[in-house]
């Protein structure tokens, strides 16, 4: 029986999925990012603090979000804190 033409003598070529990407080098992130990220977090959790113990007593309520306006403050600068600190590297 003839062999097929299709045949690589000595030479085999590695399948697409055998290769590996070449290891890439990630550009380090701005300075500014960590400080800004923790700072964003630690003012989160101070505001949420303040708005339960301290503020909510002598400011009272905003016509927005109520009573709960320490709590919806604090944790929109949270998840500010966490979008910055996801691009840090």
């Amino acid at each position: 029986m003839p062999k097929s033409k299709h045949r690589r003598k000595g030479r085999q070529r590695p399948r697409a999925h055998q290769t590996v990407e070449p290891p890439r080098n990630p550009t380090p992130s701005a300075p500014w990012i960590a400080p800004t990220g923790v700072g964003l977090l630690i003012a989160g959790v101070a505001v949420i603090l303040l708005g339960y113990l301290v503020l909510n007593d002598v400011t009272g309520s905003w016509p927005i979000f109520g009573p709960n306006w320490g709590l919806v403050s604090g944790f929109v600068l949270l998840i500010a804190g966490f979008l910055v600190l996801v691009r840090w590297r």
